[in-house]
């Protein structure tokens, strides 16, 4: 197992995580609470999406036959569905459309605004990808050390949100969040550009 994969994994994982663009809908959901219970929401998001990814990072190729997909038409349609996302962050507009207050910590902080069909769709691909390399036990290793990685970064960024709404600004946060559409829109061309050569060629 090569290191490299490891970070290269984390990195389009967490584009497409992408809890920065979070950063503003956690505040508000978060505003007027402790900084225990605060403490606790994060705790309980992080653990949720590291389960979450991690499921997907140890069964992707299961669910890929379960359901009949093949890997062409699964790049095709996760890349249509990245470069959709990509285009409402760059638009900034919010990756749900309806916040509840209740039970926030899962629904909707872990999921869909993290853990959302982009991510499942990018795991999904890696673990496919990576076990054709390295075979299954390594590829789900390299996705699990990946998932606890981006996991980490999760945590130490909500943790530190309102610090870090004072010293980036609201606008510092949102060109973040864009940056990171534009890897996620990158990624989403990659996918599809990938499948219509493997097309080609077969």
């Amino acid at each position: 197992m090569c290191i490299e994969e490891v970070g290269i994994s984390a990195i389009q994982i967490f584009a497409i995580l992408n809890p920065i663009s979070v950063i503003p809908i956690f505040l508000s959901l978060t505003e007027g609470r402790d900084e225990g219970e605060v403490r606790r929401i994060v705790g309980v998001v992080s653990v949720a999406i590291f389960i979450m990814m991690s499921i997907f990072s140890l069964a992707g190729e299961l669910i890929l036959k379960l359901m009949g997909i093949s890997v062409r038409g699964l790049k095709i349609g996760g890349g249509a569905i990245l470069m959709v996302l990509a285009v409402d962050m760059l638009q900034g507009m919010p990756r749900t459309k309806s916040v509840e207050e209740e039970e926030l910590a899962i629904v909707p902080l872990s999921t869909p605004l993290l853990v959302g069909p982009g991510t499942m769709t990018t795991i999904l691909l890696l673990s496919n990808k990576y076990s054709g390399t390295y075979g299954y036990l390594c590829s789900s290793l390299i996705l699990t050390l990946a998932s606890a990685l981006v996991t980490v970064a999760s945590y130490l960024i909500l943790r530190n949100s309102g610090k870090l709404r004072k010293v980036l600004g609201v606008n510092g946060l949102r060109g973040l969040g864009r940056f990171m559409a534009i890897i996620v829109a990158a990624t989403a061309a990659d996918m599809i550009s990938s499948s219509i050569l493997d097309f080609i060629k077969s």
